[in-house]
């Protein structure tokens, strides 16, 4: 019984997520000019650099959430979720802690939705938290098909 219900939990974190990521990346991918705008905003990359991210992080974004919207490649999609949610949080935490008041570029471009503070870190934290239990239960369920069965 205890590994039914976390299979049915395991599949509604891996759809929303999947569901999540998908949506933060549609305004980036739409509007990669704007995206690029919020990156540079905070102050971390060089401006060479500033394009590359503006077009490849949100189609990773999407690549992944489409990954666990298929459920294929769970556990990889999940890691490299953990390791985005843990850069997305250091980012933010760097932008409270020099007082930058830019928009985060989170899961909108509107400049006022989504400002950098404390509640985008508790967000981007449960998605870690979410990203984590997915990617423990699918090498849980690994171990157990590889040296328990």
């Amino acid at each position: 019984m205890k590994n039914e219900k976390y299979y049915i939990i395991r599949e509604i974190v891996r759809i929303v997520l999947g569901f999540i990521f998908l949506y933060a990346s549609m305004d980036k991918i739409i509007f990669p000019a704007r995206f690029a705008e919020v990156v540079y905003h905070y102050k971390v990359l060089p401006i060479e650099f500033l394009n590359l991210v503006a077009v490849f992080v949100p189609w990773i974004e999407a690549g992944l959430g489409i990954m666990l919207l298929l459920n294929i490649w769970v556990n990889s999609a999940a890691f490299v979720l953990c390791c985005f949610n843990i850069l997305f949080i250091g980012l933010i935490y760097s932008a409270i802690a020099r007082g930058l008041d830019i928009e985060c570029g989170c899961f909108s471009l509107d400049p006022v939705a989504s400002k950098v503070g404390w509640m985008r870190i508790f967000e981007d934290f449960l998605l870690l938290l979410s990203c984590t239990f997915l990617l423990w239960t699918g090498l849980q369920k690994e171990v157990q098909t590889k040296y328990i069965n």
